[in-house]
This record gives C-alpha cells, structure tokens and sequence, in this order.
C-alpha cells in the first residue's frame, strides 16, 4: 500500500527549498524510487510506503540487520547519486547549501543533496 502524505511533503519542500518546490517533489519522488528499487532488489516484502517527502516511512518484512541499513540508506543514496550526476556542488557557497531560500545556479543538484541529508538523518533517527 502507497500512502502520501501532504503535509509532510509540504514540510519537506519549506526545509528543501521553497523556492524550487518542483525540484523538491522531484527529490521526494527520487527518493522513494530508490527505496522501491532496494526493496525489491533485496527481496523484501513491502506492507505499507509512507511518502512524506524526507519524513517518508516504510514498513517492510524479510529484512534483516544489514539489509535493514541498506533499506535505510537507500532513499538518500538515490538522492545524492543524483546530486553528483546534476554536478555544480562543488561552486556553490556553503552558505548556499544551507540557506533554503537562495537562488541557485544548480538547483537540482543542490536541492538533492539537502534532500539527501535531511532524509539521512531523519531514516536513521526511526530506525534507531
């Protein structure tokens, strides 16, 4: 089951970047590819998918200690492969990074790599 949920959606473009809310879906969407494509990668059995942009939960069985972390991680790694494919990190200002309200010259790659650690750090929060 694939439920999505708005409001966390709407927070997640408000910390990404509010003002590229398209390329915030577009990193929210991103990442729960990359955690379908684990799943299945790792033949686990998906009950429910959770998108809420960086808030995004799932509840999967037949996975176990390392598969779990690789499941958790793999949201944010499709983020950040994207982030580096887009290019353009590296002449942006960390003020740049940071700031969610800035233009960017490379929004994509920069919207994906907050969305990234955001995401990280909020995956590894629910499973700890």
């Amino acid at each position: 089951m694939l439920s999505i949920d708005i409001v966390g959606l709407v927070i997640s473009v408000c910390l990404v970047g509010i003002r590229y809310p398209h390329y915030a879906f577009a990193a929210a969407v991103i990442n729960a590819m990359g955690q379908i494509i684990m799943v299945i990668f790792l033949a686990g059995n998906v009950e429910k998918i959770v998108t809420a942009g960086a808030f995004s939960s799932a509840a999967v069985t037949n996975l176990g200690g390392l598969r779990t972390m690789l499941f958790t991680i793999s949201g944010p790694l499709a983020n950040f492969i994207i982030s580096k494919f887009a290019g353009g990190i590296e002449f942006v200002s960390t003020n740049h990074i940071v700031n969610p309200t800035v233009m960017l010259k490379h929004p994509l790659a920069v919207i994906n790599l907050r969305f990234a650690v955001i995401s990280l750090v909020l995956s590894l929060f629910q499973l700890f």
